[in-house]
């Protein structure tokens, strides 16, 4: 958990105003007025005043990529310098709340930190109440947050967030079997707002998706009319030797869609070359067996001429069988 340590804790410890100068340009850094957050175990010596709050047990510092995950990052930080100072009654809620749940985001969103309370609807730069009922039953308090329960987060989320934002994390929590689908079913009230985006949104997430990433490409499939695109299907030559298990194929083209990650390459087990020269061979292999096969980058993903080639492959596959 973040440690976040305010203007109060710093001056009951009495830390010199030049050592929180240094430290706000190396191991610390000013979140909002008055609140800071921890972000390296420091060896210098301005350091040393605050040096017992780092070594909380628990506490852990922030990780940045240098990429969009840094989003989620970001939105984190955020959270837990709200966590101290939510009003009796407030639940964070939405992004926020999968946050804290521990979920994965392709996309946050939203920069703000959501939190539902039964008050009133209102929007600040860093912050977003939802003038929201929450029943005693989807409230979670086992995280060390008042959070909304997964179930209800997800239902939020799919009510008033993007498809880019909502099918990503409700297909993870189906594949880590978190959820069901019924169970946001229950939320979908008739006349609410954003139901027919939600119900989308339940529709085009998937357990077989094997990465958030997957599940993004499929609400770009959405975006462009592409559709028959299948997950995870084994992909066997014309003798019927195996080639592979592909990201999409096409039930009735032979278009193959993939989608590559870093961990694709780097979580293998021999390596990132010998991920590569696997990944090339099994592609000529599809190849040779008649398939037009896309392998899509993260990036790709943003790239509507990527998708507008896809879909005229598909079209002229299907008119020259």
């Amino acid at each position: 958990m973040f440690r976040i340590a305010t203007r109060n804790d710093l001056a009951e410890l009495d830390m010199p105003r030049p050592d929180l100068a240094a430290a706000l340009n190396c191991c610390l850094r000013r979140v909002r007025r008055g609140y800071y957050i921890l972000i390296s175990d420091c060896p210098r010596s301005h350091f040393e005043t605050i040096r017992g709050l780092a070594q909380e047990p628990g506490t852990t510092f922030p990780q940045f990529h240098g990429d969009i995950r840094d989003e989620a990052e970001e939105l984190r930080i955020r959270i837990a310098s709200r966590r101290a100072s939510v009003l009796p009654g407030d639940v964070f809620s939405h992004v926020s709340a999968a946050l804290i749940h521990g979920l994965d985001p392709v996309l946050t969103g939203t920069k703000r930190v959501e939190i539902s309370r039964s008050a009133y609807s209102r929007n600040y730069p860093d912050l977003a109440f939802y003038a929201r009922a929450i029943a005693a039953e989807d409230v979670d308090r086992s995280l060390g947050y008042t959070v909304t329960s997964l179930p209800r987060t997800l239902a939020d989320i799919a009510l008033d967030h993007p498809l880019e934002v909502s099918v990503p994390l409700i297909s993870e929590a189906l594949r880590a079997k978190r959820i069901a689908k019924e169970e946001l079913k229950s939320f979908f009230s008739a006349g609410a707002r954003g139901l027919r985006r939600a119900r989308l949104a339940l529709c085009l997430s998937h357990a077989a998706y094997e990465s958030n990433a997957e599940a993004f490409c499929a609400v770009k499939f959405h975006r462009h009319g592409i559709t028959g695109m299948t997950p995870q299907v084994n992909t066997y030559s014309p003798t019927g030797k195996f080639i592979g298990r592909n990201d999409f194929r096409h039930e009735r083209a032979s278009v193959i869609v993939e989608v590559h990650g870093v961990g694709k390459y780097y979580m293998h087990p021999s390596g990132p070359d010998d991920a590569a020269r696997e990944n090339h061979q099994r592609n000529m292999n599809l190849v040779n067996a008649g398939f037009r096969v896309f392998n899509l980058t993260f990036g790709d993903l943003f790239r509507p001429n990527v998708f507008a080639q896809i879909s005229w492959a598909i079209t002229s596959a299907l008119d020259n069988p």
